[in-house]
């Protein structure tokens, strides 16, 4: 599982980084990180992002559970899959998620690793 929060974290952050390149594009340079992290909390342009952020966020407290279900995992792993498929659940986050990844090379290594990671990680039933 760790293994898995690694490279949903790498694709995270490889879908943020083109994000930001695409808004310095059309609204000019970041000059700060905190300027930045209020943009990816605020900003429209941003806003498809935060779904994954937020299976993130289910994953790292389904890890620190010492209790943790089973079943949550695999709810959350079914959540992911669904919102990285080419026709996913969530069309807006879908339109822009694909562009990047059909764009920026490490966004559809990150991809596919984190594909991998999800079959592998299936839990048995």
């Amino acid at each position: 599982m760790n293994e898995l929060r690694h490279a949903l974290l790498d694709l995270h952050k490889s879908l943020m980084d083109a994000q930001r390149v695409a808004y310095e594009r059309a609204h000019g340079r970041i000059e700060t990180s905190s300027e930045f992290l209020g943009l990816v909390l605020e900003h429209p342009e941003f806003a498809w992002l935060r779904e994954l952020s937020a299976l993130i966020a289910r994953l790292d407290e389904w890890l620190e559970d010492e209790k943790a279900k089973e079943e949550d995992l695999r709810a959350m792993l079914d959540a992911l899959r669904s919102l990285v498929a080419p026709e996913g659940r969530n069309p807006i986050f879908s339109a822009a998620y694909w562009k990047i990844v059909n764009d920026v090379p490490e966004a559809l290594i990150a991809h596919v690793k984190l594909l991998r990671l999800i079959e592998a990680a299936r839990p048995t039933t």
